[in-house]
C-alpha cells in the first residue's frame, strides 16, 4: 500500500546553494543530509508537511545521477511513494511483471528503497521507500504538495498503469476551458498526482508532449492562504514572480517561482476560492 508521496527528488549541481532557497527562503526543515556512496550522491531531505523535497548532488563522476544532470540539467529526477512494506510491494510488482530497476531493496536516504523503471511508468522514474519506524512516526502530517503533474501521451494507458502499479485511481477529470487538455487527478495522501494529456492533436499540450515525451513535470504546487502576501514575500527576497492569475484548476489563482530560480524545481503557489 502506498499512502502518500514521500518525496520528489531533484538533481542539481550544488546542494548548499539550493539550501539557500529551500531552507532559508521557503523555511523548510532539513531532516537528513548525507552522502550515499553507493549512488555517488549527496542527498538532502527537506520536510514540507507530509512530503519532502530531496536535493541530489552528484559527488562522483560517471554515475547515473551525474549523467542525468549532465544530459538534462537541474530538474526533477523521480517521484517517491511511501510504503510500510517494501518487500511485499516488490514481490507483488514482480508477479505483475513490472519492469524493476531494483528487485530487492537497498539502503537510501529515505530508508529501504527500490526503483521502478521509467518505461514501466510512462517515462516517470518512481522510487518506493519504506522509512525507518522512527521516521514514519515523526513525519509531518500537514498538507505539503497540493499537486504535481505528469504529462502522458497515452492517457488511458497511463491511468491503467498507475492503478496497477501504485493502486492510485483517477477520481476526477478536469477539462480547462480553451486548453484542449484533460487533467486526471489521482489522490495520494493529501496530494493530487495529475495526469496531463492533450485532447486535440494541435494543442499546446500535444506539442509539449511531442517535444519532451512523457515525463513528470519539474514542478510542485503548494497551497497558500494569501497568495498576494506570498508573492510579495518572495519578491522581497529577490525572486521574480508573475502577478497571480487564474490557474488551470477550477476556482484557483496561481503564481510560480520558475525552475531556473528554484534550482530546477518550479514552485507554484496556488490559492483556491478567489479570483485574480
Amino acid at each position: 500500500m502506498f499512502d502518500r508521496i514521500h518525496h520528489v527528488g531533484v538533481v542539481l549541481p550544488d546542494a548548499d546553494a539550493a539550501l539557500g532557497f529551500f531552507r532559508d527562503v521557503m523555511g523548510l526543515k532539513v531532516t537528513a543530509d548525507q552522502v550515499v556512496e553507493e549512488q555517488g550522491v549527496r542527498g538532502v531531505l527537506l520536510q514540507l508537511g507530509e512530503n519532502e523535497i530531496e536535493l541530489l548532488q552528484p559527488v562522483q563522476p560517471d554515475t547515473g545521477v551525474a549523467r542525468f544532470l549532465e544530459s538534462r540539467g537541474p530538474t526533477l529526477h523521480h517521484i517517491c511513494l511511501n510504503t510500510d512494506n517494501i518487500l511485499d510491494e516488490l514481490q507483488r510488482l514482480k508477479e505483475l511483471q513490472v519492469d524493476l530497476i531494483d528487485e530487492t531493496p537497498r539502503d537510501g536516504l529515505a530508508g529501504k528503497v527500490a526503483f521502478i523503471h521509467p518505461k514501466a511508468m510512462h517515462g516517470v522514474l518512481v522510487e518506493l521507500a519504506q522509512p525507518p519506524v522512527s521516521d514514519t512516526v515523526a513525519h509531518g502530517h500537514g498538507k505539503g504538495f497540493d499537486h504535481l503533474a505528469v504529462t502522458v501521451a497515452d492517457y488511458k494507458g497511463a491511468k491503467a498503469k498507475w492503478r496497477l502499479v501504485a493502486g492510485l485511481e483517477v477520481t476526477n477529470e478536469i477539462f480547462p476551458p480553451g486548453r484542449d487538455m484533460v487533467i486526471g487527478q489521482m489522490p495520494c495522501g493529501q496530494t493530487m498526482i495529475e495526469l496531463l494529456a492533450a485532447t486535440a492533436p494541435d494543442s499546446p499540450m500535444a506539442k509539449r508532449i511531442e517535444e519532451q515525451g512523457e515525463r513528470a513535470s519539474s514542478m510542485v504546487a503548494i497551497e497558500v492562504a494569501e497568495i498576494d502576501a506570498e508573492v510579495a514575500r518572495y519578491r522581497s527576497a529577490g525572486y521574480t514572480l508573475p502577478d497571480p492569475a487564474p490557474g488551470a484548476l477550477p476556482d484557483s489563482v496561481t503564481s510560480t517561482i520558475s525552475a531556473e530560480q528554484a534550482f530546477g524545481l518550479a514552485i507554484q503557489l496556488i490559492q483556491f476560492g478567489r479570483s485574480a
